[in-house]
């Protein structure tokens, strides 16, 4: 009986000893878990306190700084030269405006000089002849201008002179413009210096489209315009 007992003693502290453990062993992983669990806890939590600290760090740009940074981004300092304006062409009038001369008049047209005033051979009649005037190798249409102002005198067609027109500049000096094509004004008329007054031609007794110019006195008298043009 005492045996017995102590055997059942003996094994009470064993099975309670033996249960102890159990109990322990039984609630080590719940405990190694909650463990896990709250260093994991921790570890986020530094994380996000971490990441707000480095957030807080950095700069914050304002909204003036973000629409300058656009700008300046969007549109780069790029110098635009302003295109060249072209020179203005010159009036049609002006290109083609006569020589003037110390003596206060200007040329009829803008042609070489291609016959003098004195004795020649006539072209057409063949013998020694005087040419009353200078004659201008100008092409035919081009427009003949009074060499100053005055009143026409005459506008018509005359014989060997074909259509021709005289100015009177006043002074006792008449120019006379020959082998006309065309009249731009008609007897008694006002002209200025330079104003159109008929075209080159080749009519009358004439070889070729030119400008005889002459120079003359109210008796009809001729002597070398050449005198007008210096």
């Amino acid at each position: 009986m005492m045996g017995v007992l102590a055997t059942a003693t003996i094994a009470v502290p064993i099975a309670s000893a033996a249960g102890g453990n159990l109990s322990d062993a039984a609630t080590e992983p719940q405990a190694l878990g909650q463990e896990a669990t709250s260093a994991g806890a921790v570890r986020e939590n530094s994380a996000t306190a971490n990441r707000s600290l480095q957030r807080a760090a950095l700069p914050v740009a304002s909204e003036d700084d973000v629409k300058k940074q656009f700008t300046k981004d969007a549109l780069p300092d790029v110098s635009i030269e302003k295109p060249k304006e072209a020179p203005a062409a010159a009036p049609e009038a002006a290109q083609d405006a006569p020589k003037s001369s110390s003596s206060g008049y200007i040329h009829p047209v803008n042609a070489p000089i291609t016959s003098g005033y004195g004795w020649r051979v006539h072209p057409t009649l063949g013998y020694r002849k005087l040419h009353d005037g200078i004659d201008f190798g100008a092409s035919c249409g081009t427009p003949v201008r009074a060499a100053a102002a005055g009143k026409v005198i005459e506008a018509q067609y005359s014989g060997a002179s074909g259509n021709r027109i005289k100015v009177d500049h006043g002074n006792g000096v008449i120019t006379g413009y020959f082998h006309l094509s065309a009249y731009k004004v008609r007897a008694g008329q006002q002209v200025s210096q330079g104003q159109v007054i008929g075209n080159v031609g080749s009519t009358g007794r004439s070889t070729g489209c030119h400008l005889h110019f002459a120079k003359m006195n109210r008796d009809g008298q001729y002597s070398n315009p050449i005198s007008l043009l210096r």
